[in-house]
């Protein structure tokens, strides 16, 4: 196999290969939109009747790596692939993550203090965390390590599933808003890794490889292994159908969330995705486990150089490394997200607000903070933008708007525009599309003794 070949899915799996944390922040501060409803059960715009229309949002983020860094210009000013350019620019850990909700159809329905919501959503969440070890390895080969020992176990875990959604909020008094979602999970799809203890060392006097291994990948659905020269992984968007209520590979899930207004003073708090799927159909279980080893390969270099038969040290790898499989259920939990917020009215038209976010994923925790603007620039148009600190950087910027036309209104939001002007020196992206029929428009609470929404 050629070093052009695996550049190729070096350049694939750093720059375009599903996916930091879903923070979704700007959306949240549209309080004039029906998708701030995502964000919190408890955030209805002041319509009797709302219809979502399908609807998008993305965010993908690539920890380390940037266009700039994976392709450098030559001597003679062309842009060519420099892998170990971007390798140099590695964290010992680096995370690439994305996720990815498309909404087909929701409805939100007032019947004086009460109300009910329900929708329908494919969602998609990749995640991978892997070590600098693992590129250095398949790219530039384990002589670098002569006398060490290597952790270079990738984590893993990408699944998606249909979203049946249904709830209710309750206005209590003219203050407070409260509001839930219970969600049934329909899995498509699904390939993690439960346990991903991979090291590898090379011996300084004989270069014996000694690879220490307790590695395992669950699966349904998506991953067939029959051998290294027979493995297929199989994750395809288009196998999403809304025909298919139930997969086998079902969960559930709950949303909770609170809008209580003080005056121009206002307070929101929401903990979304509290749940799990239970894969049990088609499901794989491969682990690798012990300890191997092997005089005179070097297993990473070896593959690289065009004059190895690949097949044959496939077949020498596949005689060292004896992969198990079984066939037992697993469950994922989905990443709980929270937000806290606060927002005060300066003017009639003028609205600026705080936030802080808060994921909880796979063990560990991601947050963010983020302050907001909101200006009505006319009664049918919004606009807004957020600054925020998340992922350990400064530089996210976001901006957002809403235009109603009739009963029509289209928003969109990204929480970082600077993508748009410098994506070559980006590592992420985030956006969401949206499109309502709102209907009924409410007597403004200002009228009865209350706080208005905007």
């Amino acid at each position: 196999m050629s070093k052009y070949l695996f550049s190729t899915l070096l350049m694939l799996l750093l720059a375009v290969s599903p996916m930091l944390a879903q923070q979704e922040l700007s959306t949240h501060f549209m309080r004039q939109t029906w998708q701030a409803n995502r964000t919190n059960p408890a955030l209805v715009p002041d319509y009797n009747f709302v219809i979502g229309l399908p609807g998008l949002y993305n965010s993908l983020t690539v920890e380390n790596v940037t266009f700039n860094t994976l392709f450098t210009e030559n001597a003679t000013g062309e842009r060519v692939l420099d892998v170990d350019n971007a390798i140099a620019g590695l964290a010992d850990q680096n995370i690439i993550r994305e996720n990815l909700d498309v909404e087909t159809v929701s409805i939100g329905a007032r019947f004086g203090r009460f109300g009910l919501i329900a929708s329908h959503t494919f969602r998609f969440n990749a995640f991978s965390r892997y070590p600098k070890a693992l590129p250095q390895l398949i790219w530039q080969g384990n002589a670098q390590f002569i006398g060490q020992e290597v952790s270079f176990g990738p984590e893993i875990d990408i699944f998606g599933y249909q979203e049946f959604a249904a709830g209710a909020f309750l206005d209590i008094g003219k203050r407070l808003t409260i509001g839930g979602r219970a969600k049934f999970l329909s899995g498509v799809g699904s390939i993690a890794s439960e346990r991903q203890d991979l090291r590898l060392r090379t011996d300084d006097e004989i270069y014996q490889l000694t690879l220490n291994a307790d590695y395992l990948v669950n699966s349904s659905g998506s991953l067939q292994y029959d051998g290294f020269d027979d493995l297929d992984a199989d994750f395809d968007f288009s196998t999403f159908d809304a025909g298919s209520l139930t997969t086998g590979n079902n969960g559930f899930a709950f949303d909770l969330g609170a809008h209580l207004r003080l005056g121009d003073l206002e307070l929101a708090a929401s903990v979304l995705d509290i749940g799990a799927i239970n894969w049990e159909e088609e499901v794989r279980n491969y682990s690798l486990n012990g300890t191997f080893e092997y005089e005179g390969l070097d297993f990473a270099q070896g593959i690289l150089e065009d004059t190895t038969e690949f097949g044959a040290v496939l077949d020498t790898i596949e005689q060292i490394y004896e992969v198990t499989e079984t066939s037992i259920a697993y469950e994922t939990t989905l990443p709980a997200r929270y937000y806290f917020s606060a927002t005060l009215r300066l003017r009639e038209n003028w609205v600026v607000g705080g936030l802080f976010y808060s994921e909880r994923y796979r063990g560990e925790s991601q947050n963010a903070v983020a302050l907001s603007t909101q200006f009505e620039v006319l009664p049918f148009l919004h606009l807004g933008g957020i600054y925020a600190f998340r992922d350990g950087r400064f530089d996210n910027l976001g901006l957002n708007g809403s235009v109603k036309v009739g009963p029509v209104q289209l928003m969109a939001a990204t929480d970082n525009i600077l993508t748009a002007f410098r994506p070559e020196d980006s590592n992420s992206s985030n956006v969401r599309l949206g499109l309502s029929l709102l209907f009924g428009e409410r007597e403004s609470p200002v009228a009865t003794g209350g706080p208005d929404y905007y």
